[in-house]
């Protein structure tokens, strides 16, 4: 089968014919039919998450193909699987553990000490077929197209888990840093869906404000302007009640903590490497709290998928590709040529 693999850090990926994966047990083999597009596969690329390196300080190893945001076709299933047979249209959640850690057997799967990342650790979607590693992780859909569901296995479902985390209602103001881009935009849409708060956009370019007020934002802020005066002037002066952080850069960082209320929450999403550096009594009299937040777990996954087939969220999609074109993607997205999601379609 083909597959675009990553195999030395901070160069193209390659187009390479590689064994289709043979499935046994609890394993379902899946014939991709979209497998969108992440700025994870971008930091993949460039071999570092901020400072930390992904062969040398993370452990991860090449080559390995790329793509962790996958929906397709069940074609072949081990002997132990049930309730999915060949033909099924299935989402795949790509944050699979080994089953035996503290965190898999406390439902936490994401945090396994030992991580069957697909796209990351284990071998992803950027191919004609991926190898999931038990039947539980897969989603059988039923209202979506694999292209409109593919997004959702990782822009979803960290989003989803980011909204929680925030843990706001009605009476509460969210601000989403990053608001136009395919996070963001899901954020946005889930917020709304699930917490009724008041939605606050963030971004830096004209099409990503447009993107967020498109996906359903109450008001949108130019983070290139004056972000914190005028999030305080929208909130009445008293800060947003929680904000989540889809970029955590340097520039994010050292301005948007400073927007929160007090006993506001700072959800951090982002993996662009930035330095959190803030007073600690600023902290401390605020009351105010740091979270991280990285993917969510099989009850995420469930939960984002369930409001996308009831038709309460929708991805972005604004461009699909071929397979092939899957550095011309990465290259968007490095560069901020794109807002929403692309897909890639084997």
């Amino acid at each position: 089968m083909r597959a675009m693999r990553l195999v030395e850090v901070n160069k193209p990926l390659k187009m390479m014919d590689v064994e289709i994966p043979k499935v046994k047990g609890n394993e379902v083999l899946v014939k991709v039919e979209a497998a969108g597009v992440c700025h994870s596969d971008v930091h993949m690329r460039q071999g570092r998450v901020g400072p930390l390196r992904i062969v040398e300080d993370l452990r991860l190893r090449l080559p390995i193909t790329l793509g962790h945001e996958i929906a397709g076709r069940v074609v072949e299933v081990g002997e132990n699987v049930e309730g999915f047979n060949k033909g099924d249209l299935v989402a795949v959640n790509p944050w699979e553990g080994d089953g035996t850690c503290y965190y898999c057997k406390a439902g936490e799967e994401q945090m396994c000490d030992r991580p069957l990342w697909l796209g990351i650790s284990i071998d992803g979607g950027y191919a004609e077929y991926v190898k999931v590693t038990h039947y539980k992780y897969l989603y059988k859909l039923k209202n979506l197209t694999a292209v409109e569901a593919a997004p959702l296995t990782c822009s979803g479902i960290t989003t989803y888990r980011a909204v929680r985390e925030a843990s706001v209602d009605p009476s509460k103001t969210l601000v989403i840093v990053g608001a136009g881009g395919g996070l963001g935009t899901m954020a946005v849409q889930i917020a709304k869906a699930m917490t009724g708060a008041t939605v606050i956009g963030v971004d830096i370019r004209d099409e990503a404000l447009e993107a967020a007020k498109r996906a359903g934002a109450d008001y949108v802020v130019d983070g290139r302007k004056n972000p914190v005066q005028e999030i305080k002037t929208l909130t009445g002066g008293k800060g947003a009640d929680a904000i989540i952080d889809l970029n955590n850069s340097e520039k994010t960082l050292s301005v948007y903590p400073y927007a929160l209320a007090k006993n506001g929450r700072y959800v951090m999403i982002g993996l662009y490497g930035g330095e959190l550096k803030i007073l600690s009594p600023i902290i401390i009299f605020n009351w105010v709290k740091f979270v991280g937040s990285q993917v969510g777990n099989n009850m995420d996954f469930l939960g984002v998928l369930t409001l996308a087939e009831k038709g309460k969220i929708k991805p972005m999609v604004t461009k699909m590709m071929k397979l092939e074109e899957a550095n011309e993607a990465l290259d968007n997205l490095e560069n901020a040529r794109v807002t929403g999601r692309q897909v890639l379609v084997p």
